[in-house]
């Protein structure tokens, strides 16, 4: 079928525009409101790549720079409508914050701020903690991780890193507001976004034990079944801490104290004081303490195969924080990045690999912005700077590859793609702030293109944001409930790997891009998390700043 593919949410005024066509057209217009032609091209040929299956054809209509409403015309072949304009990006931005609102646990939502989506209090018994006999523990509180009611201490974290190391790359972010109930502090109230993100920090407080260590996770030993929050009435069990997760804890409390302790000293403390006794922890317990689940159960593992990563995060992250040499002395020390300092090489061999990944289960890239963040001229940041710049360059020769212009080779259709994609435009952002680069930009703006509609299924994976955004996620309470999801969900994207039932329904040859069907049963294609929204917020706020 013929098709138009379009970012369907829409551009701002300068922006580099353009829209790929799947079909040979002598011309393109675009279309305004009115239906009036205001501009027309011809379509290059850019010819079919691995990713997509398509045989391509690119519009450019950069040229379009006046406000309003317009739609790509090519014969009788219609695209999506979008925006022009400098509040294209407005809308979405408050969607995407309000998501983690919506996904509160604990003490219910209040119908004032979360209208039909409200629901009861839920999760709010002491959890067992599991293989020990001792009493059980509060541990109300925090986000739903996913579409299921787990709640997970990596996972968590990194959500929190995403959206803390916007508000310090983009002070910006802390003027969007986004009708949630407001938080007194110490300066009078919290910024919407650091007052949802307070919601989890102060979960993951309830997390840490006394000796410093943190359980990994607080799930029921199985998933709940498609049902309300509320509903879930199962036990809850604390399991194992480990070394990641008390790791991932210590950066990532460093790294509020960074932002908090400008609105509110007291508790910007405790939040260093708490990173502090994480990293005594870590100290104590030099060798990796890992995670897998009890026998039976099937909740979230978040597993990782090393620990030297969350190590080189925490220290980085404290480093930052303090000031104090010694947690630069300890980054330096994490296995394998001493060996390849020692060569003097920048660290060569780990470049555009470990130090630029910026998820769960590698976290060695968000030590890295703390590294950039401190900006001290050490050689621990001239290898940031390096490594996030390399890792850019990698990702605009990649867009170079194929004709949505999209940084993603085959290999990155994994489960969580739009994450995968999502984490490489926060690489760009942080590479184009360090060396402004025109190509930095225009493979960010590509990227969002095809998260918001420029991609060979012609669906924009953010859910109310788009003329045929993504409409059955992964998500238990919408599905319970019998209503469209809430705007502003980013689903996981197309995956080759297929894992459940009706993701196997499509051929075994589908091209990466269209392995994607938006079904509430895909779980590896459809699902959302709080760690696909945090990097969205994270280069929105770079777009907007």
């Amino acid at each position: 079928m013929n098709k138009i593919f379009v970012n369907q949410v829409g551009f701002m005024p300068d922006s580099k525009k353009k829209a790929v066509l799947n079909f040979k057209a002598e011309e393109f217009q675009v279309i305004d409101a009115n239906e009036e032609s205001v501009l027309k091209g011809e379509a290059t040929h850019f010819g079919t790549d691995e990713i997509s299956g398509e045989d391509t054809y690119i519009a450019d209509f950069s040229q379009i720079k006046n406000q309003g409403m317009y739609k790509i015309l090519a014969g009788d072949v219609s695209s999506a409508s979008f925006f022009v304009g400098e509040n294209a990006f407005d809308k979405l931005m408050k969607d995407v914050c309000k998501c983690f609102y919506y996904l509160r646990c604990g003490h219910g939502l209040d119908k004032k701020y979360a209208g039909k989506y409200y629901h009861e209090p839920c999760h709010v018994s002491k959890a067992t903690v599991y293989g020990e006999d001792v009493p059980p523990v509060d541990v109300c509180g925090g986000w739903h991780d996913a579409g299921d009611f787990g709640r997970y201490s990596t996972a968590g974290a990194v959500a929190v890193a995403h959206l803390l190391y916007a508000v310090r790359f983009f002070p910006k972010l802390l003027d969007i507001e986004f009708d949630i109930p407001k938080v007194s502090c110490e300066k009078g109230v919290l910024p919407d976004i650091l007052a949802e993100v307070k919601v989890e920090l102060d979960f993951l407080m309830k997390m840490q034990r006394e000796d410093g260590s943190v359980w990994h996770k607080v799930t029921t030993f199985n998933h709940a079944p498609f049902i309300m929050p509320e509903d879930d009435k199962e036990e809850l069990f604390l399991f194992n801490v480990s070394s990641l997760a008390t790791a991932d804890i210590a950066a990532v409390f460093a790294l509020a104290y960074t932002v908090y302790r400008l609105v509110d000293k007291d508790y910007a403390d405790t939040l260093l004081n708490r990173s502090l006794k994480a990293y005594k922890w870590l100290e104590d317990h030099s060798e990796a303490v890992l995670f897998k689940n009890a026998d039976g159960s099937n909740t979230g593992e978040y597993p990782e195969n090393e620990d030297y990563s969350n190590r080189f995060w925490a220290a980085a992250s404290l480093y930052e924080a303090t000031g104090k040499k010694k947690y630069y002395e300890d980054a330096l020390r994490q296995k394998p990045f001493i060996e390849e300092y020692d060569k003097g090489d920048a660290f060569k061999e780990y470049t555009g690999n470990i130090f630029s990944c910026l998820g769960w289960a590698d976290v060695a890239g968000l030590g890295v912005l703390s590294l950039i963040l401190q900006d001290d001229e050490s050689a621990l940041y001239s290898f940031a700077k390096a490594s996030m710049i390399e890792e850019a360059n990698r990702l605009v020769e990649n867009a170079a590859l194929n004709g949505f212009g999209l940084c993603m080779k085959k290999e990155n259709f994994i489960w969580g793609s739009n994450m995968e994609l999502l984490k490489y435009l926060m690489v760009l952002t942080v590479a184009n702030i360090l060396e402004p680069n025109d190509k930095f930009v225009n493979t960010i703006a590509s990227g969002i293109d095809y998260l918001l509609g420029c991609n060979s299924m012609d669906v924009s994976y953010v859910t109310g944001n788009g003329e045929k955004a993504f409409k059955n996620p992964h998500l238990r309470p919408t599905f319970a409930a019998n209503l469209k999801a809430w705007p502003g969900l980013v689903s996981g994207g197309p995956n080759t790997g297929l894992q459940d039932e009706r993701a196997k329904e499509l051929p075994q040859d589908t091209p990466p891009m269209k392995c994607y069907i938006d079904h509430v049963d895909c779980y590896s294609l459809n699902e959302i998390t709080i760690y696909w929204n945090s990097p969205l917020v994270f280069v929105l706020a770079g777009l907007l700043s």
